[in-house]
């Protein structure tokens, strides 16, 4: 990936600079209009885009400083960027090869580089004065070596310009003809806007909600590419079937689940009431793991569709009632069968009373729509309405927390 400009090596910017790699590929992606089109991160480049027979390459200089740094002949990123391609040459054919450097800050005023910006520009003279930019730095390592001093001076982009004066001047030339510099490229708070806009042929009403779907699809796409769940590319056709088909759900009013792959974050710490809940029953850590987990997610479902359509809120509490309905008939039938058992007795009912709204509730129940299936949010539910009281796992749970308070 490539380096940050102008940010500090913070946990925060490497995610965000990785996070903006992702969202960039899929507006990459996006204005193509090659059915073959495919794109691919981390693999020959930051982003490598396969399209009518020819690859481009990018490299990504993201920034969540207030005001990125201009990008010049001088600058660590360029002559990174040159080290990573000259690195390439040998895997690539330049005829049939775009490298792109993507930037969301400008350029050094009055600077050489400029003229990777503009299309058929003359590159003859940027290819000299890179030369004479990385023969400076060069000597001046040299020069600073021979007198002593240590650490030496640029030590963050000697690489670079070693790579570049060790290929002949042609290659140099042709290695620039092939270059094409974008700056003041949208930053991470700005792409989604962007990704928004290219779904033209969407009504405008849609486009915002389309593109927050297409976006949570195409994160969790890359990361099963990175970790070799799907291909390492992901085409053009792909992506158009995933809009029809979150076109096709908006337009059905059909529910969708959002967060059945989704991982709780890892700091998120749940109402205390249900872990007492399980506790009173003798759960183990497997237990309260689960229930944890689907709590959470059936929780971010029901905001997520109450912001989305607040009509949604009588369709969830609805469907509440029918959980608890079911959850009625078989907690009052325990407490009867419970009535003369001893206290581990009871625990182990109401156990399995808890074990059934992970196991068999989602399918014993019907689903709060026709065709949704995901199970974590009967389970999950189970759990929202354990907090509130409105359930519970122990034959005498209402007592029992009464008493604990």
């Amino acid at each position: 990936m490539g380096d940050k400009d102008g940010t500090s090596h913070s946990a925060e910017g490497s995610a965000l600079g990785f996070w903006y790699q992702s969202l960039y590929a899929l507006l990459i992606l996006l204005e193509q209009s090659s059915d073959d089109a495919a794109v691919g991160i981390e693999q020959l480049d930051d982003i490598a885009l396969t399209a009518d027979g020819h690859d481009l390459l990018y490299q990504l200089k993201h920034s969540i400083a207030a005001k990125p740094l201009p990008v010049g002949i001088k600058s660590r990123s360029l002559w990174r960027t040159v080290k990573v391609w000259i690195d390439l040459l040998p895997k690539v054919s330049l005829a049939e090869t775009g490298l792109h450097l993507v930037t969301v800050g400008g350029i050094v005023e009055d600077d050489p580089l400029a003229a990777l910006s503009e299309a058929d520009s003359d590159r003859d003279p940027l290819a000299s004065a890179m030369a004479e930019e990385a023969q400076r730095v060069v000597e001046a390592r040299a020069e600073a070596k021979a007198n002593g001093q240590s650490p030496l001076p640029y030590a963050d982009r000697k690489d670079g310009c070693e790579a570049f004066l060790s290929l002949p001047p042609a290659i140099r030339l042709n290695l620039m003809r092939r270059v094409t510099l974008k700056i003041e490229s949208p930053t991470v708070g700005e792409i989604e806007g962007h990704i928004e806009a290219r779904l033209t042929l969407l009504p405008a009403g849609q486009r915002a909600h389309v593109a927050k779907k297409l976006i949570e699809w195409w994160d969790r796409q890359i990361v099963y590419s990175l970790c070799g769940k799907r291909e390492r590319v992901i085409g053009r056709p792909e992506l158009q079937a995933q809009i029809s088909e979150i076109v096709g759900e908006l337009d059905q009013g059909k529910l969708s689940a959002d967060f059945e792959t989704v991982q709780k974050p890892l700091e998120y710490q749940p109402d205390g009431m249900l872990t007492r809940q399980i506790a009173l029953v003798k759960g183990g850590n497997a237990d309260i793991d689960k229930a944890i987990r689907e709590e959470w997610r059936a929780r971010a479902q029901r905001a997520r569709w109450a912001t989305e359509n607040p009509a949604l809120a009588s369709m969830i509490n609805d469907y509440d009632a029918v959980l608890t309905e079911h959850w009625s008939d078989r907690h009052s039938q325990m407490v009867e069968d419970c009535k003369d058992f001893e206290e581990d007795g009871k625990c182990k009912s109401g156990l399995d009373l808890l074990r059934w709204t992970h196991n068999e509730a989602p399918t014993a129940v019907r689903p709060i729509q026709e065709g949704f299936g995901a199970a974590y949010y009967v389970r999950g539910s189970y759990q929202v309405l354990a907090i509130g009281l409105q359930v519970g796992w122990h034959p005498d749970y209402k007592d029992l927390l009464k008493e604990g308070e």
